[in-house]
């Protein structure tokens, strides 16, 4: 088990990504004679007894040519592992076949549903496709969304457009809001709620503190909040 740590930067690109995980591996290499178990007692990090020390996330690459076993009166073929329980939180396990990589996914249900990892796994190939077809793009630009998922989540997830009144200003459909539900809560922050009525309360004094200074229409006032 060779631990790995490598700092993305979101405005490199893809080539220079693999260049630095290249490094980072080929050092990996040079000292994976080193038992884990003495890495974990040399750098001594907070036990935890949910999660395994140093990485959480694991990648098992087979490319070794392996060779075919034969044996007199038999014939094999493969068969998927059944396996029940998750060692880490995610581990992706991936072969390399004369059709390209496969492999599959092993993961804590605990901490993820299976629809998620689907998704996981799609936006790992799409992001994969787009990184081999434009090596030079800045990681921040390439997509993890195919066209179909965009499409979904902008049309169908996000159809939240609601007619107004817009001959109206914000403040006076604000003050109409009030009239009809004065009571109810209008802004939460953590431990605190202020309803309709108390929020244009204090917008009012605002208003009148600022109008006090001299502020009027079309002078800029910055906030904080």
């Amino acid at each position: 088990t060779l631990v790995l740590r490598t700092k993305v930067s979101p405005t490199a690109s893809f080539r220079e990504l693999l260049t630095q995980v290249r490094e980072v591996t080929l050092g990996a290499y040079a000292h994976q004679e080193v038992p884990f178990e003495r890495l974990v007692e040399e750098l001594q990090p907070e036990r935890d007894l949910s999660r395994s020390p140093l990485f959480q996330v694991m990648l098992v690459l087979q490319n070794a040519p392996g060779g075919a076993v034969s044996l007199p009166g038999l014939r094999l073929e493969a068969a998927e592992s059944s396996g029940k329980t998750s060692k880490f939180d995610l581990t992706l396990g991936l072969s390399e076949t004369a059709e390209g990589l496969s492999g599959g996914l092993e993961f804590n249900s605990d901490l993820f549903e299976a629809e998620t990892m689907e998704r996981l796994l799609e936006h790992l190939r799409v992001l994969l496709e787009a990184a081999v077809a434009r090596p030079e793009t800045r990681l921040i630009e390439l997509s993890l969304m195919g066209s179909e998922e965009q499409q979904r989540l902008v049309k169908a997830w996000s159809g939240t457009a609601a007619h107004y009144p817009r001959e109206e200003s914000l403040a006076r459909l604000f003050e109409a809001q009030v009239q009809r539900t004065p009571d109810a809560v209008a802004v939460e922050y953590e431990d605190e709620r202020l309803t309709y009525a108390e929020l244009n309360r204090r917008a009012n004094q605002l208003a009148h503190h600022l109008k006090g200074m001299g502020v009027g229409p079309e002078v800029r006032v910055g906030l904080c909040v």
